[in-house]
């Protein structure tokens, strides 16, 4: 489970296409509600689900919790339901606490090209990492990485009205994972302690897991 978390944060802590022209003349509508989204976004909060189906489309795991994004680079997710877990990246590491095992991994932060979620907040990311994959939906943007070596295979934006609502991955065997998005609300003032790890005590410490 700690593996599907992380792989999902990190997709989630979009990214897109190698010419912007192109892009924006396959899916100008969604690219356009994703350039409004971003501009002037210093922040944001929200409330997320985030759901998983394997390959015959049986659930494979179902959360829920909240969200924090600080420019250029802080993310936090706190999962809430079913197992309490907190996933935080700090601009330089990501950690990870599971509060039912009691302990912590802590690694070097991803760069940016394996963090998808940053696109809401960096569209020009898209530009260097990723390809458009052509729809008839105006409210979407597939996208797919430029390597081979990315843990997802293909992602889907989605948007209703000028907010995005949810976030499709899909990997390499079949599965795929929905994160839908929630009371997001733009640039609130966020305690720059939210952004700090603190070790709890007693707890196990892994590194470069």
């Amino acid at each position: 489970m700690k593996k599907l978390i992380q792989t999902t944060c990190l997709a989630f802590v979009l990214i897109f296409t190698a010419q912007s022209s192109d892009a924006q003349e396959i899916q100008p509508d969604a690219r356009a509600l994703l350039e409004r989204f971003a501009a002037d976004l210093y922040s944001l909060s929200g409330e997320f689900t985030q759901l998983t189906v394997d390959g015959s489309n049986e659930v494979v795991e179902e959360s829920t919790g909240t969200l924090l994004f600080e420019a250029p680079d802080r993310i936090r997710w706190d999962y809430l339901e079913p197992f309490p877990q907190v996933l935080l990246a700090d601009g330089e590491q990501l950690w990870h606490y599971d509060e039912l095992l009691e302990q912590v991994t802590v690694r070097p932060q991803p760069a940016p090209e394996n963090s998808p979620l940053l696109v809401l907040t960096r569209p020009e990311l898209l530009e260097r990492f990723y390809r458009i994959v052509p729809t008839d939906l105006a409210n979407v943007i597939e996208f797919e990485p430029l390597t081979d070596d990315s843990e997802f295979e293909r992602a889907r934006l989605i948007f209703d009205g000028e907010w995005p609502i949810a976030l499709d991955l899909y990997d390499r065997f079949g599965q795929s994972t929905r994160l839908s998005l929630d009371n997001l609300e733009r640039n609130p003032v966020l305690d720059p302690v939210l952004f700090q790890f603190e070790i709890p005590e007693g707890a196990d410490v892994l590194e470069g897991l």
